[in-house]
This record gives structure tokens, sequence and C-alpha cells, in this order.
């Protein structure tokens, strides 16, 4: 009985570490790049300064050749992102001013910076001018 006891004790503690290792496992992007770990939950925005969101929002103006949403998508935090809308990698330039966003994409809804996880397709920021 002692033996069956302490086979189950260690099989639970094992599976634990599994567990625990699993969570902490790092995981990557539709893109393929790594995720952060600071991928907003449901309804909550990413922290950036106002220095960080501007820096964004001019890295991103800046090139035109990446296509906009519609402008009848109406963006909101929290809100799902139809998977029609094509999301954008941020330019480095942004991301070395603002770490916090290098897991997240972009579109541009509206003259606006949409920053969108990837990972469950909501909005986590909107950047406006």
């Amino acid at each position: 009985m002692t033996n069956r006891f302490r086979f189950g004790t260690t099989a639970l503690a094992i599976l634990g570490t599994v567990g625990i290792a699993a969570a902490q496992a790092p995981t990557t992007t539709p893109g393929g790049a790594p995720s952060t770990s600071q991928s907003a939950s449901p309804n909550q925005k990413v922290q950036l300064s106002a220095a960080q969101k501007t820096a964004i929002y001019n890295a991103v103006s800046k090139d035109k050749s990446k296509s906009a949403a519609p402008t009848s998508f109406q963006a909101s935090i929290g809100g799902k992102v139809p998977a029609s809308i094509e999301l954008h990698a941020l330019p480095a330039e942004a991301v070395a001013t603002a770490q916090a966003a290098s897991g997240y994409r972009y579109t541009m809804v509206n003259n606006q910076v949409v920053l969108v996880d990837p990972l469950n397709m909501q909005v986590v920021d909107i950047i406006r001018q």
C-alpha cells in the first residue's frame, strides 16, 4: 500500500511539473515570431506611454504600402478583429521604442493604429494621432 501511495504521489508531482513547464513555455504568433508574456487579457488595454504611442504611430504612418482596414470596421478595445482584415508586423523602429508591443500586429482604421493580439484577434489598443 505504501508503494502505491508513493507512486501516486510521484506521478502527481511529475504531472504538476509538466503543467508548470508548459505554462511557462514560449509561444509563437501566426507569423512565427515569439509572443510576449505581456499579451493583454480580454478587454484589457496594453500599457504604453504617450511617447511609445507616438513612436508607434509615427513609424506606422511612414509606411504607406500597408493596406488599411475597411472604414466600415469599428475597432474597440477588447473587440474581435475579423480574419478578413490584414494585420501587419510593427516596424522595427516602433518595437525598439515600445518593446511591450513587440508581439502585437496592427492595422490602420480611419488614421488610427489598431494594435491587435494575433493569438486571440482582439484589439489591445487604439492609437490616435
